[in-house]
This record gives C-alpha cells, sequence and structure tokens, in this order.
C-alpha cells in the first residue's frame, strides 16, 4: 500500500495533471471524429512525449486512449457512425434513443457507464498488479519467450479468416526488428552498406507512417461532396447519470467482463463490448426491447467498453507485451525512456508503475468534468470535412516524424509505411501484427537466445520448465483447434437477433 500511494502521489505532480487534462480533451475530439481513432492521434503526438518525464508522456497517451472510448459513443448515438469498432454495440440502442428526442440522456447513461468501468478496472488492476508481478516475477527467460510468441500468436488469430496474412505482417515485423548490428556477435545484419539502418529501423517513424499517414491518405482519397447528416443538439443530463445503477447485475458483469478481456492480448475492447451486450440481453427481462433504445445495452456496452483500458495496461506493465497497437505505441514510449515494463518494473520503478494507474484514475475523472462542461460544443466536429482532416494529419506526421532525428530520413521513412499501410488498408491486410512485430523482436530474440544459451541449444526447455510448458501447450491448441473443431459435432446454429 506504501508504493501505491507513493505511485498515486506521483500521477498529482503538476505536470502529470497537465498531461493528463490535454491528453483527455485530445482523447474525446479524436474518439467524436469518424475515423481517425486512437492510434493515429498517439502515432502523431508520439515524438512530443520524448521530451516529457515518462509518467506525464504516458499520461497524455493513455489520456487519448481513453478519451476516445468515451468520444466514440457521441458518434454512436447522434449519427449512427462508431468513432471506434468498440462503440458499434451503444450505436444499436443509443440511436433509436437520440431519435426519440433523448440524445441527451442516452449520452449522460453511455459517459457515467465508461467512468464506472474506467474506474474499476483501473483500482481493480492497481491493487493486483503487485500479486501479478510477483507471479511473473518467478518467470525465467524460458517463460518470457514462450509468452511473448503466445501474445503474438493470439494478435493473429485474432484476425479471423486472415491467420495467414497475418502471420506474414507478423513476420515482416519480426524481420524488420532484425535489422542493424546484432548486440551479441556485432554483426551487421540486413543493412545492404547503409549507415542509417545500423541502429535499427526506428520504431517512431514506422508507427507514425503505418497509423498516421496511412488514414491521412485514406481521407484524403475521400469523394468530395459527400451528404452530411444533421447533427441533433446534444448536452448532459445530470438525473440521467444515476440511471446505470439502475442496472447492477448488467453494470457488474460488464465492468468484470471489460476488465478480464482486457488482461488478454490481442482480444480488444470489440470482443468484451459484443460479449457484455449479449450478455445483458440474454438476462434481461425484456430482451426484445434491445435494439429499440433500451438503456441497459448503452449501459452493458459502454461500463464493458473503457473497462479494458485497465487490464491491457496491466499486462504491458506486469508482463511487458502489450496486447493492441495502442499499447505498443505507448511501450514505446517506455523503451525510449530506458525503461522496460515487466515484473522489475514494480521492483525498480514503483511510483512509474504504480503512478501510471493513479493517472488512469485522474484521467477517468478529468474527462467526466470536460465532458460535462464542453459536450454541446464538442459534437460540432462531427461535421468536419474528411480531406481538411487528412490534410491536417498528414502535415502532422511528417513534422513528428522529422522531429524524431531531424532528419529526412524519419520522413521518408514514414512516408514509405504510410504508403504501404494505405495500400493494406485498401486491400484489408491488417497492419497491427506488424507493428506488434517489430516491438516484441527485440525482446523476443533476446530470450529465446538466452534460453537457447541456458539449455546448451536443446528447446526441450521449453517442455521441462512447468510454467513455459503450460504455455507452449496453449499455443499448441489454439493452432490444432480449428481441426479438432471439424470432428466434434456440430450444434445446430442460431440466430444472433442483431439488431439491424
Amino acid at each position: 500500500m506504501t508504493e501505491l500511494l507513493v505511485g498515486f502521489s506521483a500521477a498529482f505532480a503538476p505536470a502529470v495533471i497537465a498531461a493528463v487534462a490535454v491528453g483527455s480533451m485530445l482523447g474525446i475530439i479524436v474518439g467524436v471524429l469518424p475515423g481517425i481513432g486512437p492510434g493515429v492521434a498517439i502515432a502523431v503526438l508520439l515524438p512530443l512525449t520524448y521530451g516529457m518525464s515518462p509518467l506525464a508522456g504516458i499520461s497524455v497517451l493513455l489520456g487519448i486512449y481513453c478519451g476516445a472510448f468515451y468520444g466514440g459513443a457521441v458518434t454512436s448515438i447522434l449519427i449512427r457512425t462508431p468513432g471506434e469498432a468498440s462503440s458499434i454495440m451503444t450505436m444499436f440502442d443509443g440511436y433509436p434513443m437520440a431519435r426519440r428526442g433523448e440524445a441527451e440522456r442516452a449520452l449522460s447513461i453511455a459517459f457515467m457507464s465508461s467512468f464506472v468501468g474506467g474506474m474499476f478496472s483501473a483500482i481493480v488492476i492497481a491493487l493486483a498488479a503487485p500479486w501479478l508481478a510477483r507471479f511473473t516475477g518467478r518467470f525465467g527467460a524460458a517463460e518470457f519467450a514462450a509468452t511473448a510468441a503466445l501474445a503474438l500468436l493470439c494478435v493473429a488469430k485474432a484476425y479471423k479468416g486472415q491467420f495467414a496474412v497475418s502471420m506474414m505482417m507478423l513476420g515482416l515485423g519480426l524481420f524488420l526488428g532484425t535489422v542493424g548490428i546484432d548486440q551479441t556477435s556485432s554483426e551487421h545484419r540486413f543493412t545492404f552498406g547503409h549507415t542509417a539502418l545500423l541502429t535499427g529501423v526506428p520504431l517512431v517513424p514506422v508507427i507514425i507512417g503505418l497509423f498516421g499517414v496511412a488514414q491521412a491518405l485514406v481521407l484524403l482519397a475521400t469523394p468530395p461532396g459527400r451528404e452530411r447528416r444533421d447533427v441533433p443538439r446534444a448536452g448532459i443530463n445530470l438525473r440521467a447519470f444515476a440511471e446505470p445503477f439502475n442496472y447492477p447485475s448488467t453494470l457488474s458483469k460488464s465492468v468484470l467482463l471489460g476488465t478480464a478481456i482486457g488482461i488478454l492480448p490481442a482480444v480488444g475492447a470489440a470482443l468484451s463490448t459484443s460479449m457484455a451486450y449479449f450478455e445483458a440481453r440474454r438476462s434481461s427481462r425484456h430482451p426484445l426491447s434491445f435494439g429499440k433504445g433500451n438503456p441497459e445495452g448503452i449501459v452493458a456496452a459502454e461500463a464493458a467498453n473503457n473497462s479494458n483500458s485497465g487490464g491491457a495496461m496491466g499486462t504491458v506493465l506486469t508482463l511487458g507485451i502489450p496486447g493492441d497497437a495502442v499499447t505498443a505505441i505507448i511501450m514505446g514510449v517506455f523503451i525510449v525512456h530506458g525503461v522496460y515494463p515487466g515484473p522489475q518494473l514494480f521492483a525498480e520503478k514503483p511510483e512509474l508503475a504504480y503512478g501510471i494507474f493513479g493517472a488512469l484514475v485522474l484521467i477517468n475523472v478529468a474527462i467526466m468534468i470536460l465532458l460535462i462542461l464542453t459536450t454541446r460544443h464538442i459534437v460540432r466536429f462531427v461535421q468536419v470535412e474528411e480531406r481538411v482532416l487528412g490534410v491536417i494529419i498528414l502535415a502532422l506526421c511528417f513534422v513528428g516524424a522529422y522531429s524524431v532525428a531531424t532528419s529526412l530520413y524519419g520522413v521518408m521513412l514514414a512516408l514509405l509505411f504510410g504508403i504501404l499501410g494505405w495500400a493494406c488498408a485498401w486491400l484489408r491486410i491488417p497492419v497491427i501484427p506488424l507493428a506488434l512485430g517489430l516491438v516484441m523482436g527485440d525482446f523476443l530474440e533476446a530470450s529465446l537466445r538466452q534460453t537457447l544459451t541456458i539449455s546448451n541449444g536443446s528447446w526441450m526447455i521449453f517442455l521441462e520448465r512447468p510454467i513455459a510448458a503450460v504455455v507452449v501447450g496453449i499455443g499448441a491448441l489454439m493452432i490444432v483447434w480449428p481441426a479438432i473443431r471439424r470432428f466434434l459435432p456440430q450444434r445446430e446454429p442460431r440466430e444472433a437477433g442483431l439488431p439491424d
């Protein structure tokens, strides 16, 4: 508890509070702008965090991450256009309520449900983190290598129907991570005589290109003159803030689901919101009202949506393994500052580890205050022209890529990977596995090399160590499970009953 209090007090430093306020406001705006997403904003602003302290820099990015979840509900409810994939379930009941003239009520229910989910996950993970860190502290090189490999496999498996393509992109990311001077043998690997590649492929320009430049190119390719829908007037209804507590069972189940699923690598908020929504519908006394403006549907979706953030950060801090693109970028901030997430972080820098959980609590409070004050005004961002956004994002991406090393090399690299990301978006090829492969490549290679050095080159060490063997077994089961399912008796398919 002493370390927890030290960490939370570090979160109340003036620089961190300012970072929380700025990041939260930017996150809300990003969530309201359809098609942008927190990954794009974080990629663009990543270079600006290098001059900050680690906690302040991470707080800015976490503010964008969490604020986008709140902001995504605005467009889902008002214009039936989810700002985030995880906000789709909110749309089913939020939009019918808005059409009935209850937009303020729907928004208030969504915001309070998100607030409960975010606060719950931050506090629960903060309390559970020491035990998780103690457990992962028993990991050796074999366990870390197996866990990293399992996390990357989960990323590839998350894209159903695209496993082979995801593995290809994952392999490309791991390959890019090997470029440069080998730290063990000092050999030049895949540099092709270019001195710029001796230090490897820099993470920041790649991230800016894959997410920022690529999205800017997508927006710039939007046909001009698209019809704009009218946005209903909306604000906050303070009386409706209490409505989520009228559904205690749905609220509690949703935050538990969101937190638990957030801990799992590569699963993401979209799955937790879907599971929470359909569980609420299944257990409701009025299931047929879902999809027609039932507030309980908004409560389930939004509570599960925002409770992912705490669980995802818990995985990064205790295992050093990012679960999605956003947490991978945030992990990049750690690495740039010479801080490596994992169980040792709680022993070496408890003020930073627990300060992040304290920042998450502050972020949720700051977002609620900002929403109460600014909701009537931020809805106007829905009307911003996509091509104007594309120009702004492209300019910010190039400025950020140049500022990393004050060189056009970063700009050219960002443009190259931006074109790659744009082509992947057109071909519907996921780029998140590439980014995670690049982030995790060094960690996986170092752990694997250390493991094989200990075992004199024997791969049996992964089966001789109990924890590593369990992790390997889970990975093997994930690979062969589709083949096993073919031999299992199939149940009759039931209608999912998705609302229109």
